[in-house]
């Protein structure tokens, strides 16, 4: 007799491409609507709080997440637990897997609040404000970490969704709370309402959504429910989420530390120049991070089933995918960057071509490494990951800390880039490694590393001589080399039977065929 409640009935295959393309889909939007929001918001925030205070609530932000150094992730490890087990357990199992990460992160918001008190009575001398914000700091920090602490609360839910690849499910609703929240953000500028407003409309956001993905989660995941207490259970997510644990500071000091240490050494004034003309590189690499993303939890059935060949595959596709988003739109922002902030905030907060460029290879050497860091994490096997990327953070800190006061912004993208290149070696070893496969030199990518880099170089030199004067002809221009660089870029930096495999991935996406 069959005790297993999930093969009582037989169930559909799923199909990965299809989920795997709706999911990006999904993600795009609340991207492009986080996106969106930002660019018609900012311009209200800079003009309404000045260059000084701007760069203050920019530090804040980054400087409140490090509460998430108490953070145990425990709910990575439920999304990727569920990712790879929902075919091959019971409902009543994956139930317990939702209590035990309830348990645990229970246990840890003691600990995050206890760290967010810390943060939040350094963050004046962090952000190096005067007496006179002393107060407004604190209460603007005290606020940001409350929505801190409502997200890891609903994120639970989301991990639920994304595990059972459905994150698809909530199309549309997250990008609804994001534009709600910048029509608040501005409204509370343009009242005088300063920081604290701000925060206040943070945790507006955070609780919106997550609200709402508790009840989408509720709807298409039937087995939801609380399970039993099963403390071996718990035993084995708090043993496995100690190497989240370890990644989460690891990422803080790859990801988080850019701005408090720009700030604290050279000034908030500078950190507004860094934010406003690393915008369009961020944009890259969410939009290319959101289209990519939907694919992973598919990966984790992958490995889970053993099934290596078309892990490496598929892995394979999605670095030359990320690869010509990243050429493309990059030659964009080297082209127009400068243009762009002229006619969105003011001229004067550009950093120049040079910083301009070594922010968008910064940005551009990170996706590759998020990528393979994603594949490793559907391994529930961090610790060689922890320990290259610790090492990686730690020279990267170092450096910046003896550039950026003679470089500025130059020597922290530098000093970022340097460190990170131990991880853009080590990360696709650990996976070869764990595929059972070994890294042939003509797997290496010569061909779109020498394409990328004429490309580069031939728009870096024709840049000044491209001005667009208006918002029209800015967008004209950006069309026409898209349009020209593209495909330059697809036949040149990837080989035939590469090209004809992606062209054939997608037609079988939009035409909802099955693997």
């Amino acid at each position: 007799m069959n005790n297993n409640p999930n093969t009582d009935i037989a169930k559909p295959k799923e199909n990965l491409r299809q989920r795997a393309y709706l999911n990006s889909v999904t993600s795009v939007i609340d991207y492009g609507a986080q996106l969106l929001t930002k660019f018609f918001v900012t311009p209200f925030l800079v003009s309404g709080l000045g260059s000084t205070l701007f760069g203050v609530w920019n530090v804040l932000g980054q400087f409140t997440s490090y509460a998430n150094l108490a953070d145990i992730k425990v709910t990575q490890v439920l999304k990727w637990a569920i990712a790879k087990d929902r075919d091959s357990i019971s409902d009543e199992e994956l139930r317990k897997y939702v209590t035990a990460t309830f348990l645990l992160v229970l246990l840890i918001l003691p600990i995050i609040l206890t760290l967010g008190a810390i943060i939040i009575w350094f963050a004046p001398e962090i952000t190096g404000v005067g007496e006179e914000h002393v107060a407004v700091v604190r209460i603007t920090a005290s606020i940001l970490l409350l929505a801190l602490v409502i997200n890891k609360v609903f994120d639970i839910f989301e991990s639920i969704l994304r595990g059972m690849n459905l994150s698809f499910k909530r199309i549309g609703v997250r990008a609804a709370v994001i534009i709600i929240g910048g029509v608040l953000q501005v409204t509370a500028i343009l009242l005088g309402y300063g920081l604290i407003a701000l925060a206040m409309v943070q945790v507006f956001i955070m609780l919106s959504m997550g609200i709402t993905i508790y009840f989408i989660m509720n709807k298409y995941v039937p087995w939801f429910g609380w399970g039993e207490i099963d403390l071996k259970k718990s035993l084995f997510f708090f043993k496995t989420s100690g190497w989240f644990v370890g990644w989460t500071g690891t990422r803080l000091l790859l990801l988080n530390t850019d701005k408090v240490i720009l700030g604290y050494l050279a000034g908030p004034v500078l950190v507004t120049q860094y934010v406003i003309t690393q915008y369009l590189a961020n944009a890259v690499h969410g939009i290319v991070k959101n289209i990519i993303n939907g694919v992973f939890p598919g990966i984790g059935k992958l490995y889970g089933n053993r099934e290596y060949e078309k892990l490496m595959k598929v892995r394979k596709h999605v670095m030359l995918l990320t690869w010509l988003f990243a050429v493309s739109i990059g030659s964009v922002i080297i082209l127009f960057n400068e243009s762009f902030i002229e006619l969105w905030v003011t001229e004067s907060e550009y950093a120049g071509q040079l910083v301009n460029l070594l922010i968008l290879l910064s940005v551009i050497q990170y996706l590759f490494i998020q990528n393979d860091s994603v594949i490793i994490d559907t391994t529930l096997e961090l610790s060689q990951k922890v320990y290259f990327g610790l090492v990686a953070a730690i020279i990267s800190v170092g450096l910046m800390f003896a550039t950026i006061p003679n470089y500025g912004i130059a020597g922290l993208c530098l000093s970022m880039m340097i460190g990170r290149s131990v991880i853009s070696i080590a990360y696709p070893a650990i996976i070869y490694i764990k595929a059972d496969e070994y890294i042939r030199f003509k797997d290496l990518p010569f061909r779109p590393l020498v394409t990328i880099l004429v490309l580069w170089y031939c728009v870096y030199r024709v840049a000044s001589l491209i001005q667009p004067q208006n918002w029209t002809t800015l967008g004209v221009s950006i069309l026409i080399s898209l349009s020209i660089i593209t495909p330059i870029a697809f036949y040149s930096g990837i080989d035939k039977n590469n090209r004809i495999q992606i062209i054939s991935y997608f037609k079988s996406v939009l035409l909802l065929k099955n693997d």
